[in-house]
């Protein structure tokens, strides 16, 4: 080929060697304003890449002022993405792998999942909890076989104890549903998870503060800081929402009623995550910081705008049973509508949707950060609510009055099933025995 016409060719291919240079490393995304809002530590600094060192959890978060609602919205992502890292089998962040490997607990499971378990602590008398990173669960979960999941309801019988709107927290049991059952549009039930961290269990557990005797002798207890509580909510997928791919998802036996009976329906099942709440005592926040997530689809997949159906209406009637002997549904859909704006900033949730391109965690939002700053001593900001969790509570707060609602409005008055014993923040030991 001579000069010339081999510089022409060259030429009209350099267009396209550049397109592909640019479909195959995309730009950087432009830092969001919301990330000029923390004060420079790690947890509050938005990342300009996924790398290893986005698997480490941050400790704190320092907004700007001391008030920066985007510092605090920067740190929950920020957690989000350690907690969802793919786990080691000694129950901590495999730094060999990456968050944007994972689709499913077939890459995991993620770091959360491997904390303790409420079931594995809060144990029947004469029992004693796991130990730490053990329990059949965990060794189903590492093996990638399916795991019983047996919270069906969101209420704990306990939770009744505490009066009002506390009757239908999001608390799951797996004695009896005394409300709260959420049924899909499928007419299948969500599924519910609680976990603590290692810190909170090397308190928990020593002081058998799992045993109702002896949070009787106690007005109150008290959270080491670094303590963090997880809770789940999880939906069983169709077969065309597996094909999406746009769940994490878990395989898991699911039973039909409450107390554990065999469900008449296909076992096991592949559900998906829809909501995961992250609630985290830091040295700057005794009170917690209350981080909530969501699946970017939750307000569609939930609601059907022909229905007649009252919304955020619990559908399913005692005695609860999710299908029928002939494995149809036995109770109608709840039409879940969202009450409150989402209060995170798009810009941030955007940004980190980007950073996590190619992960099925890309399809996960940031509802927002509950916390105490100033006179907030209910949390701002003031709505803050997570439609698969706090379904039927999403105007309720401590003092049953509007407009402050949310995590922080509800457990700032948490006490032990004895409804004596204050349990700083916490409805986990409304599972005591």
């Amino acid at each position: 080929m001579n000069k010339p016409r081999a510089l022409a060719m060259l030429a009209l291919l350099t267009p396209l060697l550049i397109l592909a240079v640019v479909h195959t490393s995309p730009a950087a995304s432009p830092l969001p304003p919301a990330c000029s809002q923390g004060g420079g530590c790690p947890g509050s600094t938005c990342p300009q890449s996924i790398t290893s060192a986005a698997a480490t959890l941050p400790t704190d978060a320092c907004p700007a002022h001391g008030e920066a609602q985007g510092g605090v919205d920067v740190f929950s992502w920020n957690e989000f993405i350690a907690f969802n890292w793919p786990a080691s089998s000694n129950c901590t962040a495999n730094t060999h792998r990456s968050i944007l490997d994972v689709k499913s607990d077939r890459q995991g499971p993620v770091v959360w999942q491997t904390q303790m378990s409420s079931d594995d602590v809060f144990v029947a008398p004469g029992k004693t909890p796991e130990k730490w990173c053990k329990g059949p669960v965990l060794t189903a979960l590492l093996s990638h076989q399916p795991r019983p999941l047996i919270h069906t309801a969101k209420a704990a019988p306990a939770a009744h104890l505490l009066g009002g709107p506390f009757a239908q927290i999001a608390e799951p049991t797996g004695v009896e549903a005394v409300g709260g059952v959420v049924t899909d549009q499928s007419g299948r039930w969500l599924r519910y998870e609680r976990f603590m961290n290692q810190t909170e269990y090397s308190t928990v557990v020593p002081s058998r503060w799992y045993r109702l005797s002896v949070l009787n002798k106690l007005a109150s207890i008290t959270l080491p800081t670094g303590s963090i509580e997880l809770k789940a909510a999880w939906k069983i997928l169709t077969r065309q929402e597996i094909a999406q791919g746009r769940y994490y998802t878990t395989e898991a036996t699911v039973y039909n009623t409450p107390d554990g009976k065999p469900s008449p329906g296909k076992n096991p099942v592949t559900l998906g995550l829809v909501g995961l709440h992250i609630i985290h005592k830091t040295p700057t926040q005794s009170g917690f910081f209350w981080s909530t997530f969501e699946q970017v689809d939750n307000d569609t997949v939930f609601f059907n705008p022909k229905s007649t159906t009252p919304v955020n209406t619990q559908t399913a009637k005692k005695p609860y049973v999710e299908l029928n002997p002939n494995g149809s549904p036995h109770n109608m859909p709840v039409q879940i509508q969202r009450v409150n704006k989402i209060p995170a900033d798009e810009g941030v949730n955007a940004y980190y949707q980007h950073l996590l391109a190619g992960s099925v965690f890309a399809n996960y939002r940031l509802i927002s950060t509950q916390w105490q700053t100033g006179a907030a001593a209910q949390g701002t900001p003031a709505n803050v609510v997570n439609i698969v969790i706090e379904t039927y509570v999403q105007n309720a707060s401590s003092s049953g009055k509007t407009p402050s609602t949310g995590c922080l409005a509800c457990h700032i008055d948490a006490k032990a099933a004895n409804n004596k014993t204050v349990t700083d923040h916490s409805f986990l030991f409304l599972e005591a025995k």
